[in-house]
């Protein structure tokens, strides 16, 4: 089970990834723990099968939560593949990627993505085609 996502993002399909300095500045910068901010990012939204139902009605978070959570994630996995080419995401790159793609664009695209990062760093992510169909993937580690 993996920690970090690649999300498309931006122009282009970024590595993001909590570890634990890009937590505690996440948490330094928001004022809350981990796990307090998790709660506060998932609340308004519901996963039904593999999609992410937003009820922005009902949500509690606040907006320095999304970009932080996207920029130091950003930071946290450090690349990125853009127009066939990988590219190494720095504080200044991932700063001007939020600028361009977050602060500009509608809150909800945010808000899905700093759901799945906290989701990756909170409980995990199994990555598409890790384990084969029909096996338990813990199954995949003991067989190997």
């Amino acid at each position: 089970m993996a920690t970090s996502i690649d999300l498309e993002f931006a122009d282009g399909v970024y590595t993001c990834a909590l570890p634990l300095e890009r937590i505690d500045e996440l948490q330094r910068k928001t004022g809350v723990g981990i796990g307090s901010l998790f709660g506060r990012v998932l609340k308004g939204s519901q996963q039904i099968g593999d999609e992410v139902i937003l009820s922005p009605g009902h949500a509690e978070f606040y907006v320095l939560d999304l970009v932080e959570t996207i920029r130091q994630g950003l930071i946290g996995g450090g690349r990125g593949r853009v127009d066939g080419r990988d590219v190494i995401v720095t504080p200044p790159v991932a700063q001007r990627l939020v600028a361009s793609y977050v602060l500009t664009r509608p809150l909800s695209e945010a808000w899905s993505h700093a759901i799945a990062i906290l989701g990756a760093t909170m409980v995990g992510y199994d990555p598409p085609g890790e384990a084969e169909a029909g096996q338990d993937p813990a199954e995949k580690a003991t067989a190997a």
